[in-house]
């Protein structure tokens, strides 16, 4: 497998216009480190909420779409810059991307996992133990699945209980009949899976090579079930982005990942 056939993309970079990244990230903040990591394709998607609006004095479409402009507006990037959102999946809402404004985007990353880190949404839910979480994990990814537009469109962090403290139970306990359910339902409806970096952070206990053997699992049977694949290292600044690629491309490597099962949604954009 050669490394520029699995590891030319990051799909999944934010910038300041994330709220939870850093006031000082910009797309022009991770050029310098693009040749290192073996990145000539970046993705920008920052966060996208449904009918939010007044953040940091702008409605938040209008907020988000500035991305756009930034990346416009730099003259040489040395590396293809493509502009997608990260949409939100709250369970019971709308996602956060809506059809009317899909056009505004290359492509989307459905986030359906955003559970302990916005508990505000899930007040009304049941969240007690790691078999709640995780029917709830795999629900939304069905939602996520199911969701459907006009651009390309993929899954960030799947079945990632992101800050969820019974992180290892929750995964480990997917039957491999929920596993091929889950993915054989991505494949039909054109989802791409993410190999995200949850496999190298110490939510689930990591290996010798610094992976995790529970999301090398889950990502074995989207594979087996034929789904497409893109990295995302969710990087929110650069020291995220630095070192992420070549961890991703050995996770890829292992599970049996080659060009031929990528994404490419930049191959779509008119």
């Amino acid at each position: 497998m050669k490394t520029n056939e699995t590891g030319r993309a990051d799909l999944h970079v934010h910038t300041n216009l994330s709220l939870c990244a850093p006031g000082t990230t910009f797309v022009s903040s991770y050029l310098p480190y693009c040749g290192d990591e073996g990145v000539d394709i970046l993705g920008i998607s920052n966060h996208l909420y449904a009918h939010m609006t007044d953040v940091r004095g702008a409605d938040y479409m209008e907020y988000i779409l500035r991305g756009r402009k930034e990346i416009e507006a730099i003259e040489d990037p040395g590396v293809r810059i493509i502009f997608g959102c990260e949409s939100e999946l709250f369970y019971g809402q709308e996602p956060g991307l809506s059809h009317r404004d899909e056009h505004n985007f290359d492509y989307v990353l459905l986030a359906p996992s955003h559970i302990f880190n916005q508990m505000g949404f899930y007040r009304d839910y049941d969240l007690s133990d790691a078999g709640k979480v995780r029917d709830l994990i795999l629900k939304q990814f069905e939602r996520a699945c199911m969701a459907e537009y006009e651009i390309p469109s993929g899954i960030c962090h799947p079945l990632y209980p992101i800050c969820c403290p019974w992180e290892q139970e929750v995964v480990d306990g997917m039957t491999d009949s929920q596993l091929t359910e889950c993915f054989e339902l991505a494949r039909e409806k054109g989802k791409s899976i993410e190999i995200h970096a949850c496999l190298y952070r110490h939510g689930t206990q990591l290996d010798g090579e610094g992976l995790s053997p529970s999301y090398l699992r889950i990502l074995s049977f989207a594979k087996k079930c034929g789904c497409k694949f893109h990295f995302g290292s969710d990087a929110h600044a650069p020291d995220a982005f630095i070192g992420s690629h070549a961890r991703l491309r050995r996770a890829a490597e292992r599970i049996g990942i080659n060009g031929d099962d990528m994404w490419r949604p930049w191959e779509e954009i008119k």
